[in-house]
């Protein structure tokens, strides 16, 4: 009887343990995609104003608008492969 009971109370564990791990790993995921994404602005911007060949008005709106699209289609984009790279380590 202890001895199920004791299979029991660890298999309940071991399915929190793996959710709790989960639930890290994709906080862990968002919070490298953002702090990539803020590297990856300030170089995108910095390139797009280098090569934009316009006023410095101009290239600054260019490089802000390059650099805001950029920011969310590439965060999803980063997410899923971070993701796609942890699956196999999940199952």
């Amino acid at each position: 009887m202890a001895e199920i009971f004791h299979f029991a109370v660890m298999r309940r564990r071991v399915r929190h343990g793996a959710l709790t791990m989960r639930l890290r790993s994709h906080v862990r995921s968002a919070v490298k995609t953002a702090s990539w994404r803020a590297f990856a602005a300030v170089d995108t911007f910095g390139l797009v104003w280098l090569f934009s060949g316009h006023d410095t008005t101009h290239a600054i709106a260019a490089a802000g608008a390059v650099v805001g699209v950029e920011a969310i289609t590439q965060s999803f984009l980063n997410f899923a492969h971070e993701r796609l790279w942890e699956a196999p380590l999940l199952r």
